[in-house]
């Protein structure tokens, strides 16, 4: 049977999501062994021959769901610890040549997702335009700012203040952008190739958060839309690569499933194949 490694926070935040996972894997025919980030590199070493790729030993299917180990705020020696492990563990994750889900990158914890959620957000637009607001910048309000093509919300970033249309006392400079009327918030987990929400999501919408995951290169990603009840309009409002037991409901079972097909898929591919 085919070992699997889930670095998780399985006695945590991520506890009934490891519990779902473990029962999916064998249903699937594949061992699943739980690792905390310290765990991992406990048992996992990284060699760099000269003039040759580095090597991963043992070299296994590892999934990536954990930015690193709960322990609290802890000592400023326990902070550094836990940084160095996770830097190894992410290490391990970049460099691992088996199948890895959600698999890190020199620029992001997963995928290509930029650090930022603003900039994640500013970023989808090149998946998917009409889910990104336009937005303008000014040092100052002038007239011709109020154009009078709906309600903008103005972002003052000296007072630190988001309002619709800028305060009579405010200095600047500004962010502006439409304002997102009535709306209903919808929440897409993308797991592979299934996009799985428990709201009533439109095709398009769908479509749209697997073509989003797939850009910034994640295979597991959730995607929170607002949609307008007017006009059905969707506008994103974040991304987030990391599944936690308090985000999950009636769909935790199925992302287990979804992660273990995508696993399943990836290791019957051949020898060389891009995984």
């Amino acid at each position: 049977m085919t070992q699997v490694v889930a670095v998780t926070d399985s006695a945590g935040r991520q506890a009934r999501f490891a519990a779902s996972l473990s029962s999916a894997f064998a249903a699937a025919g594949l061992g699943l062994e739980l690792r905390t980030q310290r765990e991992l590199i406990a048992e996992v070493s990284v060699e760099q021959p000269v003039g040759r790729e580095p090597i991963v030993d043992p070299d296994r299917p590892l999934v990536w769901l954990s930015p690193g180990d709960a322990a609290g705020a802890g000592t400023p020696d326990d902070r550094f610890l836990a940084s160095e492990a996770f830097a190894a563990a992410r290490s391990i994750a970049m460099l691992t040549r088996s199948p890895v889900f959600n698999r890190p990158s020199a620029v992001s914890l997963c995928g290509t997702l930029p650090p930022g959620p603003a900039l994640a957000v500013r970023g989808a637009r090149h998946h998917d335009p009409a889910a990104v607001r336009a937005e303008r910048f000014t040092a100052t309000w002038r007239p011709d700012d109020d154009t009078g093509a709906g309600p903008l919300e103005v972002y003052d970033y000296a007072a630190g203040r988001s309002s619709y249309g800028p305060a009579p006392s405010a200095a600047g400079p500004f962010r502006r952008r439409p304002a997102v009327g009535r709306a209903r918030l919808v929440k897409v987990r993308v797991v592979g190739d299934r996009a799985i929400t428990t709201a009533d999501a439109a095709p398009a919408t769908l479509a749209a958060s697997r073509r989003i995951a797939s850009g910034y290169q994640l295979d597991m990603a959730t995607l929170w839309w607002l949609i307008g009840l007017d006009d059905g309009a969707r506008t994103l409002a974040r991304i987030d690569c990391w599944a936690w037991d308090a985000g999950f409901g009636a769909d935790i079972d199925e992302a287990a499933e979804a992660v273990a097909a995508w696993m399943t898929a990836r290791l019957a591919q051949p020898a060389g194949v891009a995984r």
